[in-house]
């Protein structure tokens, strides 16, 4: 892989492009925006095989970003995560469940999906202060991340059908902590992730998926468009991150076929069936019983009740 031109990282102030309808205006990138790899050298690749570890800038944990020294070759299991963001069916006011404990939803096929991260429990992720040369003693060191593309607007604009499928909103590449990620989805959105089975695959494939992953995040930087769909250019949560698995994966015939479903956020553990890579289909792990401690830890729910809420809510698809 060669080094693309990198997008202009030093400001903070990144304007939605001029193709988009909000043109001009002010993107909320505070706590979305894509990574950004620190290359070794002068060298052309920004990761190379012999890398073990990959320094970067804009990892967020802790609603902030950090410079994150990421272990390449240690991780553990890589596992797919997705949510339904569409509204809860009711019945007389009460919220109606399925048998797996999940709200069922007006809208199934509304999914984001993200892919987790985790490695061994003696090779952390290490954070520093963003930007900081000083990389002897880590303010933070986790041990499971995500990778997730989201759409960026102005603020208080959401994720909507008009401007996903014009191309007018920013798709930000994000690696996150995975503690971080459930405060936002489950703590403050109240959404229910679920996690399929671990990935049956190797380890050198789980370290070229984590490896593209970092360079697609880097060469997208702030300013590639989002499309919910575009013939031959959708570019949402769901296509990037099937993209990358399919770059990897040598696929029998008839899976082959199956990897040709990746375009919209229809149903993500199909696509992983028909694929060959669900290895349990009857698995489902919450994140809101995996995290149970730290949701209801009172350090957590202070942090929920400081927010700003007015401009959070999820996306909205069905407008």
């Amino acid at each position: 892989m060669t080094q693309p031109s990198s997008p202009e990282r030093d400001s903070d102030d990144i304007l939605m492009p001029s193709s988009s309808c909000h043109a001009g205006q002010l993107a909320d990138c505070s706590c979305r925006r894509s990574i950004c790899i620190i290359p070794k050298d002068e060298r052309p690749e920004l990761i190379s095989e012999s890398d073990t570890h990959a320094t970067v800038d804009y990892f967020y944990h802790e609603g902030k970003f950090w410079r994150a020294i990421i272990p390449l070759g240690s991780l553990l299991q890589i596992s797919g995560q997705a949510f339904n963001f569409s509204e809860p069916k009711t019945n007389q006011g009460e919220i109606l469940f399925n048998k797996h404990g999940l709200p069922q939803r007006k809208m199934p096929f509304l999914n984001h999906v993200q892919c987790r991260f985790t490695l061994k429990p003696k090779s952390p992720v290490q954070l520093f202060p963003l930007g900081s040369e000083q990389l002897d003693t880590p303010d933070h060191e986790i041990n499971d991340f995500i990778y997730s593309l989201e759409a960026v607007g102005p603020v208080g604009v959401n994720l909507n059908l008009k401007d996903g499928v014009g191309g007018d909103m920013l798709s930000m590449h994000r690696f996150v902590s995975m503690q971080e990620s459930v405060f936002e989805r489950v703590v403050v959105e109240g959404m229910y992730v679920t996690e399929s089975a671990p990935l049956p695959i190797r380890e050198h494939e789980m370290r070229a998926l984590l490896t593209i992953a970092l360079t697609r995040s880097h060469q997208a930087g702030t300013s590639e468009p989002y499309y919910l769909y575009k013939f031959l250019r959708t570019n949402n949560c769901v296509s990037s991150a099937f993209k990358i698995l399919d770059s990897v994966i040598q696929y029998r015939w008839f899976n082959k076929i199956g990897s040709m479903l990746y375009r919209l956020p229809l149903n993500p553990r199909f696509y992983l069936w028909v694929r060959g890579l669900d290895s349990d289909t009857s698995f489902r792990k919450l994140m809101r019983n995996e995290f149970a401690d730290y949701i209801q830890d009172e350090k957590t729910q202070l942090r929920k009740e400081q927010l700003d809420l007015s401009n959070i809510a999820p996306p909205i698809l069905d407008k």
